[in-house]
């Protein structure tokens, strides 16, 4: 599951600390899954798994809000949000629910994924003392879902950034920082079976069986965030490739004359892709932290304070 790096221009915890909450991510997942599993075998071999889970669920948050209460006062305060998070239930994983709707493996790691992905907004959108107002279609956003649920942990993904390029505010399309490269993508996305007819003008022509418009050629902006992010990394001196992707999974792509500089990703080679992307299983790379870090740096945050801070 790919990490949410930056979300349009809300405020993100990873801009605080990215070494931090990169690394906090991967382990909250695989908690939460390893406490799943414990669940659903507590469930095979005690009959009154539900009550006693239920009670077990107060015990704990009520242990942790006492245990909170008695820290140390110079205790950091990311340790102690992180636990009020328990109390309020942002780090509570709905095990019951996914056990009992779940009728297969595939369904259960889907119902699991699911249950992270609130979780991955509001880090995406607040600090310990901050927080953006999220847009509600980002809870249902079918692409924002697709990136970060079909992709590996070590995946940093900015969608729609906007990035300050010379003194002005930018809006990118969608930026992956992986391990051993920075992919600048623009998506296709008009349906099934549409065909995108590619021309070097202004525009490009889309084709839906008989009919036929005229859509803005997507490599102009395509390009644009690859400047933009090759100056970024220049200016830092930052050793990693960048390239540009054109994905088209459902639809294709006829351009006689195709830039080389662009890999391009219709239904026809998608599979292929998406195999080789999921198979990246190399860790975090400190040139990878590195590059996010100068990238969010260089981006628009619109934020308030935390009503609790006031």
């Amino acid at each position: 599951m790919a990490q949410l790096l930056k979300l349009q221009d809300y405020i993100s915890r990873y801009e605080t600390d990215i070494y931090r909450y990169s690394n906090q991510y991967i382990r909250f997942k695989k908690q939460q899954w390893n406490a799943l599993q414990q669940a659903k075998e507590k469930l095979h071999t005690e009959p009154t798994f539900s009550e006693e889970m239920a009670e077990e669920q107060k015990e704990t948050r009520l242990s942790s809000l006492w245990n909170n209460i008695k820290r140390k006062k110079d205790e950091t305060p990311f340790i102690k949000e992180e636990q009020n998070n328990n109390e309020n239930g942002e780090l509570l994983i709905d095990y019951k629910h996914i056990i009992q709707n779940s009728r297969s493996e595939k369904e259960e790691k889907q119902l699991f994924l699911d249950a992270l992905y609130p979780y991955q907004l509001r880090w995406a959108s607040s600090t310990i003392r901050e927080m953006s107002f999220l847009n509600k279609e980002y809870k249902q956003d079918p692409l924002l879902k697709y990136f970060l649920q079909r992709f590996p942990d070590t995946y940093f993904l900015m969608y729609h950034p906007i990035i300050i390029a010379k003194q002005a505010p930018v809006q990118l399309e969608h930026i992956f920082i992986t391990p051993t490269e920075i992919v600048c993508m623009t998506v296709l996305e008009e349906g099934e079976g549409y065909v995108y007819l590619g021309e070097t003008g202004r525009f490009w022509k889309l084709r839906d069986g008989q009919s036929e418009r005229k859509i803005v050629n997507p490599l102009i902006s395509l390009n644009r965030m690859f400047n933009i992010v090759q100056n970024i990394k220049e200016h830092y001196s930052i050793e990693i490739p960048i390239k540009k992707v054109v994905l088209c999974k459902d639809g294709y792509i006829d351009f006689a004359d195709k830039p080389s500089d662009i890999e391009w990703i219709d239904k026809r080679s998608y599979e292929d892709w998406f195999t080789k992307m999921r198979k990246n299983t190399l860790s975090m790379k400190h040139t990878q932290l590195k590059i996010a870090t100068k990238l969010l740096q260089h981006c628009q945050s619109t934020f308030v304070e935390r009503p609790e801070w006031k």
